[in-house]
C-alpha cells in the first residue's frame, strides 16, 4: 500500500511538470570588485546607497544589466 502511495506520488509530480527552483539572485544593482579590468560582478543590491555602503576603494557600482524587474531605484 506505501509503495502504491509513493508511486502515485512521483507520477503526479512528473505530471505536473514542476521544475527545481532557481538560486539565482537577480537585484536591480551590481557592485564591480577588483577593479573596471578583470573585476568580478556580485548583483545582489536592492539600492544604489546600498551598494554604496559596501564599496570600498575602486570597486563600482552599476544598474545590472540582466535585471528585468521594476525600475532601479537610487
Amino acid at each position: 500500500m506505501k509503495i502504491l502511495a509513493v508511486a502515485a506520488l512521483v507520477g503526479a509530480t512528473l505530471l505536473t511538470g514542476a521544475t527545481p527552483s532557481s538560486a539565482e539572485v537577480n537585484y536591480p544593482w551590481c557592485i564591480i570588485t577588483g577593479g573596471r579590468d578583470g573585476g568580478v560582478m556580485s548583483c545582489g543590491y536592492v539600492s544604489l546607497a546600498q551598494c554604496m555602503q559596501t564599496r570600498v576603494g575602486t570597486d563600482m557600482c552599476v544598474v545590472n544589466p540582466r535585471y528585468h524587474g521594476p525600475r532601479a531605484r537610487g
